[in-house]
């Protein structure tokens, strides 16, 4: 947490920490997950769920039928789920990488895909509260934009996350930002050289298996 708050927050918060955090090396959809968002003028990180829960659902359980665990950015405008968000409640999800699989018939291969040069990367999205009107339950969820594959995932997989420029990281949070072209701009796969990539172990595929070890480099044999 305290890497995040260095790089996000520009400071170093002296306080116990977060119980909601710890290392998650195979995120899974409804797990919650850091994402940075502007609040009251400045930057915050909170832990929001993954799969966005729209203002318009009935219930959080109804909601995950609609797998709004990602959004296509070049739809982003069209969906009533998204539309908003898009407008004023954008955030980034650091992640310091993601998985990403080859398919070879019946075979799933994972691959782990990473910055070559820095540690952290800022993919763009964007977050939504829901309330009920029964019980007044508020959960506050989000979505990761992806857009089409680079050269380095095109063999892989057609789609990637929209992966931010740090001098673009503050004009994709500002909510007062409303200059939608600009920020449609901004959703384009990054450049092939910022990215390094590795296949990792078949355990991966299961979202049981949580630990360090799901990073490592497949051995050959």
């Amino acid at each position: 947490m305290e890497e995040l708050e260095l790089r996000y927050l520009n400071q170093r918060l002296r306080r116990a920490p977060s119980p909601d955090f710890a290392p998650n090396y195979n995120l899974a959809p409804t797990e919650l997950s850091p994402i940075v968002h502007v609040r009251d003028g400045v930057n915050t990180i909170e832990f929001f769920r993954w799969g966005l829960v729209p203002f318009w659902a009935k219930d959080v359980k109804s909601a995950a039928k609609y797998s709004l665990i990602n959004a296509k950015s070049e739809e982003i405008e069209k969906k009533r789920s998204y539309k908003e968000p898009f407008e004023k409640r954008r955030c980034i999800v650091p992640l310091s990488g993601f998985f990403e699989w080859m398919r070879t018939g019946k075979t799933k291969r994972p691959f782990v895909i990473r910055l070559k040069e820095e540690p952290i990367m800022s993919v763009a999205g964007v977050w939504e509260k829901w309330r009920s009107k029964d019980s007044g339950e508020e959960v506050l969820s989000f979505s990761i934009l992806t857009t089409a594959a680079n050269n380095v995932l095109s063999p892989i997989h057609d789609r990637m996350p929209v992966i931010l420029g740090r001098n673009d990281e503050q004009k994709w949070l500002d909510p007062e930002n409303r200059d939608i072209e600009s920020l449609k701009r901004l959703l384009r796969p990054c450049p092939p050289e910022w990215l390094t990539l590795y296949e990792v172990s078949p355990l991966a595929n299961s979202i049981k298996v949580n630990k360090k070890e799901l990073l490592a480099p497949l051995k050959d044999g």
